[in-house]
């Protein structure tokens, strides 16, 4: 027992000096550190840096030069927490706030980089000659075309053998949207953003009522109007709002006098809306988010709620994840509830050409996407939903083009639903194409 304690207390001792050999002293570090700034051995330092920190030695041209290396080696969610620190050390260094603003702004924090801005000093705002005035921040323009390649779904009756059912059907052959939007400041480091669009479709359509299959169209026009608001640092609440009106033309015979029989054309109308609020916050290299939001689409009420989440493995933008999970339900009784999982993963293929690919799964029927941007209205479902987005920043332009694949179900919608809605189910699919410019300010 006697030797078993013995070899114990000399391991403990071992230990204890080996911890003494890596304990570092505030001289060290400071010289050691500032030798590694000269040289610009920016990797060296963090590691450097950062083993001190952990040791309890921190102060401020310890953060400033972590924030100068993270800066310099584009971990840009390192450098505006290493200058956030230096500032705390020395509120007036210019420095820490040149660096912090840079780092919000590549790292797409825009409207924080403006607060720092604000205090930024005579001889610092000439330096980054920086004179940005509240207005426009951007304008975009999109184009976006969606078309069925099927032909033995375009060429297929959409007949019912059940002749006794009331209902109709539908297969969305096409469909062209024009948009324009408008990013401003709204005072107070908020920011909104106006969307308008015109969609034109076309689709084959099945009525019991005359027994035929024709050919039809439609129109809408939609608005959508999105907030940005500073909370805090990192902190942002995102409230949306989608307005949609849909014209739907159709002809209809009427008798005159003498019992002659006009053809006229008429149109319905229908107005859905869908409205979300999120809540965002950045926590270091992640984006966590949580929404809530209510639409009524098609006549049908749905409310939803989301969870977010956003990985920057950099801390950068030349590397990301974002996954998303909804869960939606139908009012007014929660009769029917669905999941909508989401994934975005973005990075940088070339300089100057960003890749994302994205995936969507679940079955979205009369359903408002993220942040209600997207409302699918159409009466069909979609199951599945896989894309590919290049991104092309220019100087002041940023050029991107979409492509989308899209699983559809269309079913017979009878006027009872006592009936069944798995009555000559057709499953096709879409090809999407969007292209779309952007110009900031």
């Amino acid at each position: 027992m006697g030797r078993l304690t013995i070899l114990m207390l000399m391991t403990l001792l071992c230990f204890n000096a080996l911890f003494a050999q890596q304990k570092l002293e505030f001289s060290e570090v400071d010289k050691n550190t500032y030798d590694l700034y000269l040289k610009g051995s920016w990797k060296e330092l963090i590691q450097t840096g950062e083993q001190a920190l952990r040791q309890g030695i921190d102060y401020y041209y310890l953060r400033i030069r972590l924030g100068i290396a993270a800066y310099e080696t584009r971990d840009y969610a390192k450098t505006i927490r290493h200058c956030n620190m230096a500032l705390e050390f020395n509120s007036a260094d210019d420095t820490a706030r040149e660096y912090l603003w840079l780092a919000l702004l590549h790292y797409g924090r825009e409207i924080e980089s403006d607060k720092v801005a604000q205090e930024f000093s005579p001889s610092l705002k000439e330096k980054l000659s920086y004179n940005k005035k509240p207005g426009v921040r951007s304008l975009n323009l999109d184009v976006t075309g969606s078309t069925l390649r099927d032909q033995e779904v375009i060429e297929n009756s959409l007949r019912i053998t059940d002749q006794e059912v009331e209902g109709y059907q539908s297969v969305t052959r096409n469909f062209r949207l024009l948009g324009a939007g408008v990013e401003h400041d709204a005072g107070n480091f908020t920011r909104l953003y106006h969307s308008a669009g015109y969609l034109s479709k076309s689709y084959i359509l099945y009525s019991r009522e005359t027994s035929e299959t024709s050919h039809a169209k439609l129109s809408q026009l939609q608005y959508y109007l999105s907030g940005r608001i500073l909370l805090g640092s990192g902190s942002f609440l995102i409230p949306s709002v989608h307005y949609v009106n849909v014209r739907i033309p159709y002809e209809t015979t009427i008798t005159g006098a003498g019992g002659r029989t006009f053809i006229i054309q008429q149109n319905m109308f229908y107005q859905d809306f869908a409205t979300s609020l999120r809540f965002i916050k950045f926590a270091g290299k992640t984006l966590p988010g949580i929404s809530a939001g209510y639409s009524n689409i098609n006549d049908e009420r749905q409310i939803q709620g989301s969870i977010s989440f956003s990985w920057f493995p950099g801390g950068n933008l030349n590397l990301y994840s974002q996954t998303e999970i909804t869960r939606y339900f139908i009012l007014p009784e929660f009769e029917r509830g669905e999941w909508i999982i989401s994934q975005n993963t973005g990075f940088r293929l070339f300089p100057g050409l960003w890749l994302e690919i994205w995936g969507s799964l679940g079955e979205k029927e009369n359903y408002a996407g993220s942040g209600a941007f997207i409302i699918y209205n159409d009466i069909g479902l979609i199951s599945e939903q896989y894309g590919l987005n290049l991104v092309i920043p220019l100087s002041r332009i940023e050029v991107s083009a979409n492509y989308s694949y899209t699983f559809h179900e269309s079913r017979y919608m009878p006027g009872s639903f006592n009936t069944g809605r798995d009555l000559n189910l057709i499953e096709f699919n879409t090809h999407k194409l969007t292209g779309g410019i952007k110009w900031t300010f």
